[in-house]
Order: structure tokens, then C-alpha cells, then sequence
């Protein structure tokens, strides 16, 4: 072994040209081989772990590739076909090889035998020195693995040129290796893609952070995509077989009647989906309210594969960046969306409050239902403001919000705490500014919304708790120690002390009282188009309503709720992490900048406050001793790292 020699190196299934830049006996040489494409690579090997040597010496790696090169064109593919015939399945001799192809055995044949055996031809394999003949199906193997390779290289050839135009400056069309570079972010093989990133010169082995620095080269990521995020599958599509498995009609009784009523469906400017639509009607006896569900489990078979993907799924996450539904959008934004003016599934339950509130005489029933009237929040606001809004109807409207009032009230006299501390909502669509929505929680039509839903899942819970159904209800002990009485509570720091002495809820399968709600049983039940526990109501409601058995024991109810928690706790968690992340990124651009309103919500055992930001519906600390619990301030941003989740503040007025 001799400094410049060529060698050949086996790294996994292939085969390299190696050149020894040192060596030294006694001691690991440096070989270089090509790694990947134009990348050169030096590893450190030690002599047995070579797979051959050549008697060749080069000047380079390069030169020793041009030698190999003008060694495959020493014999023809027939003549080494003869010698795979002639040895059968013994082993064979280099020299033994190279007799049969030049009628000579030298240094120069004997490298070009090693070469045109383990290069040209797929029968022979060449392990510590000496060539063992494949078998008709090893080879068989080699040779599709070879033309595997080779449709790699065409495929590939093509985002290569791409890649070295947009370095140059140039635009360019990159068709579909985006998707393909993005199976390597979520963790998924792509060969085609993997081989892309090798011959770029990234790692030996592609990963999902090659993926991802290229994605960001190329702009299709802007450098601000959560990369966990992505190989967790949340964002993953919904398979074609279960969307296949989706009822093509809705399971609907024959006799299901068409109620029309004056459906409203109230929710923010732009909503992902419409869940609920509420009617109110004067009577006699007070004011008789329909709350309309949507009714997906109508398209969804038990067991289903879409079923089973659903409750995997949990529910719907809304990230900054990605809305991830627990439903296809075919069937949470189209068929089973309460869309106006088109008939549609629904759960409607019913229920009448008295003159002070108190609701009796639920009924629940499967319906066909249209939407009237679509109210945004803002339109409400607008309208009760005198601002605009003339195509509202009036008088619609303030029989809602009457209803919503009047039960709201008899809640709180039940003991309820209703806690609105502000809110808003994070966008961050890529290559743009993230914007922030505040979101005025006690604004009139957010109330009603809110109130009417808390209504309809207690009716349920009711009618549950009549005939002993198992459902997932939703249960929470009353706090003994509240440090305010039962009402409603917009202020952040009322509200913190309010979320510190709340005990856990609970699911169970069977009903109980809810303390914080103020009802004597809850059942989520008002939004099964993000929900899967909710779906699980639905599917137990329906059974009760036809007659039929229950789909789920009270065992099962309560294991799959347990379930269909855990995956929606999941996705509610990768949400907050993603808007605490652009929260801070928006927060990166201010440093220096105008104050922030903030509020002192507690005082930490370290002495340092817990601050709520109002703006961004922020908690976090600052050292500011002179400011109690309650003390609003006004705090500048002195520097923020969105990627480590760090933030600093300094109060500036007081």
C-alpha cells in the first residue's frame, strides 16, 4: 500500500473508487472518495476494510476516475458474460480473470479484470480481494437496483439544472421536487429526492434538515416551517382510502323532517367551517331556542377507515401557518358545513328558557336545517353600534341576544364563572408579515354564540342523564377556595386568579355537575365538524334516536374519548408552540420600539412578575418589584430570539 494508490471502497451496497491521500502503517489511511455527485469526501480506513486494491497509481481522485473509466472499455460485456458461465459458482482469482479476458495475467490485467467485474458486469462481486460469481437471481437483483439508479439520475438530472439556475439568479419551474423534498421532511422515502439532496453535497445520509435548508434555498419555505412539526404527520393529507370510505349520501331517516326555521349562523369574517346555527322563537312560555349541529357522522361509518382516521386525528389544529383538519375539507368545509340557504344534516337540539333562564323541555332530533342569515362577530358589532348593517334583520338579532343574556345571567346565578380575558388570532402565511387579529371576547355576538353553545351541551347532557345514555360528559368539581364570587370576568388579572385555584376537569361516561359551567351536566357536543368526542356524541345520540343499540358501552366511550383527548391535546399543543413562535417573531420587529400595554397577573416565588400582554394575549416574566398584582404598565421589547422562545421586556411608565 502506497500514498496515490487506487482502492476501492464499499460503502453500503455501493461500490467507490477510492484514492489514498496518506498512508502510514500502523495507522488509519486517508482515502477520498466521491461521496456525492461533485462532493469529495475524506475517510479515515484501515486496510482490511478496503473491498479491493488496485496496482493503478493516480495523481488524484480525479485521475484515478479517468483511469477506472478507460479500464471499463477494455472487454465487451459478452466476454465477461463467457467467464460468469465458465466458474460457475466457486470463487474466483483476479488473475484467474484476467487470463481468460487477455490470455495474460499482469498488473495492468488484473486491474482492468477487478474493474470490468465489479463496474461493467452485474454477475461478479468483489469482497477483500477476491470476485465471487452472483447466482442468476443476486444478479437478477444487481441489475435492477442498477437501472433503479439510473431512472434516479434521469429524474434527478432535471432539479439539478433547475437548482444550478436558481443559484445562478434565474427563475425557474421546479415542478414537483418541492412535494418530493417535503416526503423527506415528514420522514417519508423518497429516493429520488434523497439522491437530489446526496448530489448536492449534503450529508451522507439525506435527512429531513437537508430537506429543509434546500426547501428554504429554493423559497418555497420562508425559514420559518417547524420542522418537527412537519415530521410529526400532523400535516400529512388525508389518505385516499379513507376518503374513499366516506359515505357518498348522508345516513338520514326517511322521515327526517325539514325545519324551516330562521336558521342564523354567527362566526368570525372568513370561518374554516360552520358547526352551529341558532334560531330563537317568542312562545308563550318564554323563549323557545333551536340549536343546530352539524351532523357529520352522517357520511362517517363506525369502524370506518375515515372514522378511524378522524379519531386519530382528535381534532382540527389551528396552527398560524397550517389549519390541519380532523375532516377532509370535502366534508367539514363542504357537504356537512352548515353553508347558507342549502339543506342540510343536523343534530338540532331544543329547549325553551323561562322567564328568569332556566331552561326545561329539551328535545333532541335528527333534521334537515338551512342557514337564513350569515352573521360575522364584526357585522353584529356594526350593527349595534348603528355603523351599518341594514340587511340585518333587527329583530332576529335582538331576540338572540336577549336569549343569550338571559341565560348567561341564570348561570351566574348558578353559580358560574364566565372568564373573557382578551384574546386574538395569529396568521403567518409564508413570505408574509405575521399578522395579528384581536379578538373582543364579551363582544355581543361572541357572547350569545358562546352561551348558546354552553346551553345546547348542558340540554344534551340532560336528555343523556334521562335515559342513561353513555356519552362523554364533561365534569369539573366547584372551587372551594375562588378568591371572586360566580360572574362574568374580562380582566386578565381577575381571570388568573380565577385559572389558579380551578381544579382539573374530567371525562366520564357517565353525567356529573360542572362547576365552573354552572349546569348539573355537560356533554361537548356543538362542534363535531373539529371535534372528535363530539362525533362520539353525536354517533351515541343517533342510535338513542332510531332506536337502535348503542355503537359504544360505557367502557368504550370512555376509552375512546380518552383517546380522541390525548390526539387533540397533541394538536393543541404543537397550536400554542406555533403561535408562541410568530407571536415572538411579530414581537422581533418591535424591539425598541412603541410600549405594549401589559398587566401584572402574579407574583413568582423568584420575585419576578408574570405579565399578560393584552395585544398579543401573552403571558411572561419581567423584573419589575415596584409593580403589584393588578398594576397595568407599559413595557418595551429590549430583545427577543423566536427560535429559543426567549423574550425580554423593561417597563418604561407605570
Amino acid at each position: 500500500m502506497t500514498e496515490g494508490q487506487v482502492v476501492l471502497v464499499l460503502e453500503g451496497p455501493t461500490l467507490r473508487v477510492g484514492w489514498v491521500q496518506t498512508y502510514k502503517p500502523g495507522r488509519p489511511m486517508r482515502v477520498h472518495v466521491r461521496a456525492f455527485g461533485a462532493t469529495v469526501a475524506v475517510l479515515r480506513l484501515e486496510r482490511p476494510e478496503l473491498a479491493g486494491e488496485l496496482n493503478l497509481r493516480a495523481a488524484s481522485l480525479e485521475d484515478a476516475e479517468a483511469h477506472i473509466a478507460a479500464l471499463q472499455t477494455r472487454a465487451s460485456p459478452e466476454e465477461l458474460d463467457v467467464a460468469w458461465a465458465l466458474f460457475a459458482d466457486r470463487p474466483l482469482g483476479i488473475g484467474e480473470l484476467a487470463e481468460v479476458l487477455f490470455g495474460k495475467e499482469t498488473p495492468d490485467t488484473r486491474d482492468a479484470a477487478t474493474v470490468l467485474a465489479v463496474f461493467v458486469h452485474t454477475g461478479f462481486a468483489l469482497t477483500h480481494g477476491r470476485l465471487m460469481r452472483r447466482n442468476a437471481a443476486e444478479r437478477d437483483a444487481v441489475e435492477k437496483q442498477r437501472q433503479r439508479q439510473a431512472e434516479l439520475d434521469v429524474d434527478v438530472a432535471k432539479w439539478r439544472v433547475a437548482l444550478a439556475d436558481h443559484r445562478a439568479g434565474k427563475r425557474v419551474a421546479l415542478g414537483d421536487a418541492a412535494e418530493r423534498l417535503m416526503a423527506i421532511v415528514r420522514g417519508q422515502d423518497d429516493p429520488a429526492a434523497a439522491h437530489w439532496l446526496e448530489l448536492d453535497g449534503r450529508h451522507k445520509r439525506a435527512d429531513a434538515r437537508d430537506a429543509t435548508d434546500l426547501l428554504n434555498e429554493l423559497r418555497v419555505w420562508d425559514g420559518h416551517e417547524d420542522l418537527e412539526l412537519w415530521r410529526s404527520g400532523l400535516l400529512n393529507p388525508w389518505p385516499a382510502d379513507a376518503l374513499a370510505s366516506l359515505r357518498a349520501e348522508p345516513d338520514m331517516p326517511a322521515d327526517a323532517p325539514r325545519l324551516n326555521l330562521p336558521f342564523v349562523a354567527m362566526d368570525n369574517d372568513a370561518p374554516h367551517e360552520v358547526d352551529d346555527a341558532i334560531c330563537v322563537e317568542t312562545t308563550p312560555d318564554g323563549l323557545r331556542v333551536h340549536v343546530a349541529i352539524a351532523h357529520p357522522s352522517a357520511w362517517i361509518a363506525p369502524g370506518s377507515l375515515a372514522d378511524l382516521e378522524a379519531r386519530r386525528r382528535g381534532a382540527t389544529m389551528y396552527h398560524p401557518r397550517h389549519v390541519v383538519g380532523m375532516l377532509p375539507d370535502s366534508l367539514a368545509r363542504g357537504a356537512a358545513s352548515l353553508t347558507r340557504e342549502a339543506w342540510k344534516p343536523a343534530l338540532v337540539v331544543s329547549f325553551t328558557l323561562d322567564a328568569v333562564g332556566a331552561p326545561h323541555d329539551e328535545v333532541l332530533q335528527e333534521a334537515w336545517v338551512q342557514v337564513a342569515h350569515v352573521w360575522s362577530y364584526s357585522l353584529v358589532e356594526r350593527v349595534l353600534a348603528k355603523q351599518g348593517g341594514d340587511d340585518v334583520d333587527r329583530p332576529t338579532l335582538d331576540r338572540l341576544i336577549q336569549a343569550g343574556l338571559l341565560a348567561e345571567n341564570a348561570r351566574i346565578q348558578n353559580g358560574a364563572w364566565l372568564l373573557y380575558r382578551p384574546d386574538c388570532e395569529i396568521s403567518a402565511p409564508p413570505f408574509q408579515p405575521v399578522e395579528v387579529r384581536h379578538v373582543q371576547q364579551t363582544s355581543p355576538g361572541r357572547r350569545l354564540v358562546t352561551e348558546m353553545m354552553v346551553q345546547a351541551c348542558a340540554a344534551v347532557a340532560q336528555i343523556g342523564a334521562r335515559h342513561h345514555l353513555a356519552l362523554p360528559y364533561r365534569t369539573q368539581p366547584r372551587p372551594g377556595n375562588a378568591p371572586l364570587p360566580p360572574g362574568l370576568y374580562e380582566d386578565p388579572a381577575a381571570c388568573f386568579s380565577m385559572f389558579r385555584v380551578l381544579e382539573a376537569g374530567a371525562m366520564q361516561a357517565t353525567p356529573g355537575p360542572h362547576g365552573m359551567m354552572g349546569v348539573p351536566a355537560y356533554v361537548q357536543f356543538t362542534s363535531p365538524l373539529r371535534r372528535y368526542c363530539d362525533v362520539l356524541a353525536h354517533r351515541q345520540l343517533v342510535a338513542w334516536l332510531r332506536g337502535q343499540t348503542s355503537p359504544h358501552t360505557l367502557a368504550e366511550v370512555t376509552q375512546l374519548a380518552q383517546s380522541a383527548d390525548d390526539a387533540a391535546r397533541n394538536a393543541r399543543q404543537w397550536q400554542r408552540k406555533g403561535s408562541h413562535y410568530f407571536k415572538l417573531l411579530w414581537l422581533a420587529g418591535r424591539v425598541n420600539g412603541r410600549p405594549l400595554d401589559a398587566q401584572v397577573v402574579r407574583v413568582l416565588a423568584s420575585g419576578e412578575r408574570l405579565v399578560f400582554l393584552p395585544e398579543l394575549s401573552l403571558d411572561t416574566t419581567i423584573r419589575a418589584p415596584m409593580l403589584h398584582v393588578g398594576d397595568h404598565a407599559q413595557v418595551t421589547v429590549r430583545a427577543v430570539q423566536p427560535s429559543r422562545g426567549l423574550l425580554e421586556l423593561g417597563v418604561t411608565a407605570t
